[in-house]
């Protein structure tokens, strides 16, 4: 079988990792604009050829989707999508079957097509829960979002075309490896809100999942920044993110109290009202752009690798895990009480991208089977 996924920590046999765009894709732009993102490009290629080294390491076979190397920003600069990084945020590997959003870079789904068969469904009436993702898909004849979310179940109001790449680019969170964790029997899937999804996205749900028990967490965010099961009966998390007692109960949980968002709310509300600035052509002498830059490539390198422990982490079997900061002390000791071993990967840039180690996974082929780990 080409996919075979129940856990988290199987050994990992083939797993697909992320790929970025080349420092000469910004080739003509402002260097001004250009010389930091072509740094940051750079670097995390270097990062991610140093990890597909460990990944083989282990005996993992490393698929990665191409990009064109001819492509240049200047070429299409207002509607490029984000590099084909983090290929878990549209895709999902449930038991052995991989299930596509198409929302993400095409040479994500490319790359999976070619390594084995996706399995597809269509939606009734376009679901779209982000409005950030909405910005990135819009094209100049598609109505505002507040428009969209009123009209979004009326297939008259809509021109044909249009309504088709609403289908096309609809996205549920249980479609996201980011979002959701198979567990044996179990899928949890992490939401913002429980009550929107269940009344909006189940007439789209495959049936062929009907025999997983099925488990809505509220969550604020990408799952697989929250928490994160490392083996049976243990769980890295951050501080107050969920009830254990009842989604794991007796599972041993290691809190990281001192790791929330806090520790990086200023870059990262930066970021956000940015908006993506740095992407475009024109923003050279935007402020905040050389703001946003500055702050990232002077002030958050060094401090997000030293300081900020990330639950986004990819186990390669039960007894190692890769982490971006192998200094957290709490983290270790954690590790070798439950005999598991820290492999240290560099990820110079994960708060540039918005990214740790496990978004820009995706595992494929774990060894092992279905089981039920809470009987």
């Amino acid at each position: 079988m080409k996919y075979n996924i129940w856990n988290k920590w199987d050994p990992l046999k083939v797993c697909m990792l992320g790929n970025n765009y080349a420092p000469e894709f910004f080739d003509g732009c402002d260097p001004k604009a250009s010389d930091p993102l072509k740094r940051i490009c750079e670097e995390t290629l270097e990062d991610l050829e140093g990890f597909k080294e460990i990944l083989q390491d282990f005996g993992v076979k490393v698929i990665q989707p191409e990009l064109d190397p001819n492509e240049r920003f200047l070429d299409n600069p207002q509607r490029y999508p984000r590099g084909p990084l983090q290929p878990r945020d549209y895709q999902v590997i449930i038991g052995n079957k991989a299930y596509c959003d198409g929302g993400d870079h095409p040479a994500i789904k490319k790359c999976l097509s070619e390594y084995g068969e996706l399995s597809t469904w269509q939606f009734t009436n376009p679901f779209i829960y982000e409005e950030s993702y909405y910005d990135i898909i819009r094209g100049a004849d598609y109505p505002n979002w507040e428009t969209f979310l009123q009209n979004r179940t009326n297939k008259d109001f809509f021109p044909i075309d249009i309504w088709q790449e609403l289908l096309g680019f609809s996205q549920t969170p249980w479609k996201s490896s980011a979002m959701c964790f198979l567990l044996g029997n179990r899928l949890l899937i992490g939401v913002d809100d429980v009550n929107q999804l269940l009344t909006d996205v189940f007439d789209a749900f495959p049936k062929d999942l009907e025999g997983y028990k099925v488990e809505f967490l509220p969550l604020e965010g990408h799952t697989d920044g929250n928490y994160h099961p490392i083996k049976p009966g243990a769980v890295l998390s951050l501080c107050d993110v969920q009830t254990y007692s009842e989604t794991f109960p007796g599972w041993d949980v290691c809190y990281l109290p001192d790791q929330s968002w806090n520790k990086v709310r200023d870059f990262l509300t930066l970021k956000k009202k940015n908006k993506g600035k740095w992407w475009l052509a024109g923003e050279e002498d935007n402020d905040k752009f050389t703001h946003f830059v500055e702050t990232w490539l002077q002030d958050w390198v060094g401090y997000v690798e030293e300081t900020v422990f990330d639950v986004n982490v990819l186990m390669l079997d039960e007894h190692h895990c890769c982490v971006s900061n192998p200094h957290n002390e709490q983290v270790n000791a954690f590790l070798k009480k439950h005999k598991v071993e820290p492999v240290y990967v560099p990820w110079r840039h994960r708060y540039f991208w918005d990214g740790g180690l496990h978004c820009i996974t995706l595992d494929l082929y774990r060894e092992g089977t279905q089981k039920d780990y809470f009987a």
